[in-house]
Formats: C-alpha cells, sequence, structure tokens
C-alpha cells in the first residue's frame, strides 16, 4: 500500500472541530493577513514526508491520534474533562506533549536554536581563518527533528502526570481560535524571567490548547495556581476578553496560520497589526554565552538558550498565584515540582534508552502513584464484582 506523503502536524480530526462541514475550515494567515473562509482540511497543517519516509513515526502518531480523538469527542460532548489519574487522563497528556514537540513551529525552533548554538560553539573550536570567515554563512539543521522528538514526548508523559486538569467551556461571544501551534506552554509564575522556566517539570508549569471554538484544556500546577471554583473541573468563561486574551496565546505562537470556524467573524477578535506585531517578534530562540562562579574563585562559561515563542510577558487570564515564586538561584538550579520523581523518570528514560528495561517495565514503573492506586481500586471493585 503507498504511503501518503503528505504528514499533518495538526491533525485533521482537531481541525474538524473547528469545522462546519467537516471538510473545510476558516484561515487566517500571518504573513499576508489573508484570510479564507473554506480552506480544504486535506491541505492544512501538513507538509511532505514531515515525519521522514519509512512511515514508522506516522503510523505511531495514527495510533495515538485515535485515542486522542475520542478522549477529545467526550470531553467536548460532556462538557466534562478526563477524571484525574484515569487513562483518559494520561492520552490526553501524551497528546498535548506530542502537539507541541511535532509542529512546524517547534522544528522552526529547534532548528533555530541548533544553528545558533553550533555557531557559537564552532567559534571556539575553530581556528583557521578561512574558516571563521565564511561562518556566517554556514547554516546547521536536524535531520529530521519533528520525528525525532516524538519518542522523548511519549516518555516523558510521566513528569506531567501531576498537573491538574480543567475544561475552560467558551459561552462569551469570541470563539477560541485553533493556531498550527496550538498546544502552548506557559510559567506564569516566573512571567517575565530572563531564563526559561518551561522545563516539564518546573514549578508554575502551565499547559493550554482550545479543542473547539467553545472549549479549551488547561493543564496546570495545583501548589502554584488556583482556577475557577475548587469543587468544579469546569470554567465558564462570559467575558469575550477573557477569551481574546487567551487566544493571543495561539496568535502568539503559531508559525503561519490560525484556523476558526467559518461564519465567525475575524475582525471583530483578530488582534490589530501593532499588537500582533507585538506577540510575535521575528526571533524564535535567543541563545547567548554567560559567565558562572563555580566553587572557590573558579568561573566557567556557559551557553543560555532562552525561548521566544510565546512572549514571556504575555499574561494568562483566570488564574491566581497561590505562591510567591522561589527565587531563581541560577541557571542550573530552577525550581522544579517533584525533584525526586522528575530524577526516577530521568534515570528510567536512561535505562529505557540504554536497553537495561523493557518498555512494559518503563510504563509500569514511571506510572505515579496515583495512577497504581485508582487500577487496584478498579480491580479490586471487578473481583468482588465477579465473586458475588
Amino acid at each position: 500500500m503507498p504511503q501518503n506523503k503528505s504528514h499533518h502536524f495538526v491533525p485533521q480530526f482537531l481541525l474538524r472541530f473547528f469545522s462546519v462541514n467537516g471538510s473545510s475550515v476558516g484561515l487566517y494567515n500571518l504573513r499576508s493577513g489573508r484570510i479564507v473562509t473554506g480552506a480544504s482540511l486535506k491541505h492544512q497543517a501538513c507538509r511532505d514526508w514531515f515525519y521522514g519516509r519509512d512511515g514508522k513515526a506516522e503510523h505511531a502518531l495514527g495510533q495515538i491520534e485515535g485515542s486522542a480523538s475520542s478522549v477529545l469527542r467526550r470531553m467536548i460532548a460532556t462538557g466534562l474533562p478526563p477524571k484525574r489519574y484515569s487513562d483518559d487522563h494520561r492520552v490526553l497528556a501524551t497528546f498535548l506533549l506530542i502537539q507541541s514537540a511535532r509542529t512546524a513551529q517547534a522544528v522552526a525552533a529547534a532548528n533555530e536554536m541548533a544553528n545558533k548554538v553550533g555557531e557559537l560553539m564552532l567559534r571556539y573550536t575553530l581556528t583557521e581563518p578561512e574558516l571563521l570567515a565564511v561562518l556566517d554563512d554556514l547554516t546547521i539543521e536536524l535531520t529530521e527533528p519533528a520525528a525525532q522528538a516524538l519518542r522523548p514526548a511519549v516518555m516523558e508523559t510521566p513528569v506531567i502526570l501531576d498537573l491538574k486538569i480543567k475544561l475552560l467551556h467558551n459561552v462569551s461571544s469570541t470563539p477560541f481560535v485553533l493556531g498550527d501551534h496550538p498546544a502552548v506552554k506557559h510559567n506564569g509564575l516566573y512571567s517575565g524571567a530572563d531564563v526559561s522556566v518551561l522545563g516539564l517539570a518546573n514549578l508554575g508549569l502551565q499547559f493550554v490548547m482550545p479543542i473547539s471554538p467553545e472549549y479549551a484544556v488547561v493543564l496546570y500546577d495545583e501548589k502554584a495556581y488556583s482556577l475557577g471554583n475548587p469543587a468544579s473541573n469546569v470554567v465558564k468563561l462570559p467575558s469575550a476578553s477573557i477569551v481574546m486574551a487567551l487566544n493571543e496565546f495561539q496568535w502568539a505562537n503559531a508559525l503561519d496560520n490560525i484556523y476558526f470556524r467559518p461564519g465567525d467573524d475575524p475582525p471583530r477578535w483578530t488582534p490589530d497589526h501593532d499588537r500582533l506585531a507585538e506577540l510575535r517578534g521575528n526571533e524564535q530562540v535567543s541563545v547567548w554565552e554567560d559567565e558562572v562562579r563555580l566553587e572557590g574563585t573558579k568561573r566557567a562559561k556557559v551557553i543560555n538558550v532562552q525561548t521566544q515563542r510565546p512572549r514571556r510577558a504575555l499574561k494568562m487570564p483566570l488564574f491566581r498565584n497561590r505562591m510567591s515564586p522561589p527565587p531563581l538561584v541560577n541557571v542550573g538550579r530552577l525550581p522544579l515540582r517533584d525533584p525526586d520523581w522528575a530524577l526516577h523518570v530521568h534515570r528510567m528514560t536512561a535505562a529505557l534508552n540504554a536497553g537495561v528495561i523493557p518498555q512494559e517495565e518503563f510504563h509500569v514503573r514511571t506510572m505515579p502513584p496515583q495512577f497504581l492506586r485508582r487500577i487496584l481500586r478498579e480491580r479490586a471493585g471487578t473481583n468482588a464484582a465477579t465473586t458475588g
């Protein structure tokens, strides 16, 4: 059977949630400002052979998307997020991580980082004047970075299973929109910090992704923030200004296009030209060298890498800080939500990659205790029902 060379980096099932007829979607092109009210879903958010020609990554994505599609459909149909520590919870967390790593925007940022870091390192190692003279003309890119990012994203799922899930229900007159890099990470606890605090284990991490014009899912560090009524996992949004503030994370993070439901009114909720330029900028990654103090009088040079999208000065509405951010001591000691668990997952991942443990053992040994307790309760209930 011939392979499909057109690989979608935003799955068609997600785009379809923003469609009226199931085959087309509204499109706003960020480069030209052009609006298309009936763009074919088949040709959106895709590139030829984006995940490689062997078909392995595309096949794996198809399996994950099948499960994720069912979870998101249930969320939209019921107006409820998955139960915490359920199988649907894990599927959703995995999908968000993969979606944040698989897009053309993620690839552009990864290549920009590789190019800037590589050039900086080469300036330290090259001694030949003729090579240094052409270094500015050199472009360094990764080989199939989208495909290479998928496995780490799956392996890192256990790190974010502690994040609380809530569903935002948009009942305002302004719809949610979907960017071509829809799963956005943020850290409002360290908004405006000089270093990136978007690591998956970092204190204050937030994820947000629209799943339809009426719903968006958020995962967040409940020790750092409060959101809505503590007794409810759904937050209603009657305010159009709140929805527009959340949409800004899509405008700021997308690479080429913003998608919307045909029939909605783009001029009413599109940022003006100056605001759009402020949200986006041209640089995706900043790289610079710095000097840090070690023991005694020793010093060392380090390379700092800072993501620039979305702008860290953006404010995530609705969330209230429950704590003051611990100080950022230095680039090597960023605050983590659970350092012991993050280290455990890191060690298990290293063991899996080295072939010391099989995939099944990794899955069991990186399953948070809350998930194990839920499984044991379910099995106990099944056994009781059987014997009764």
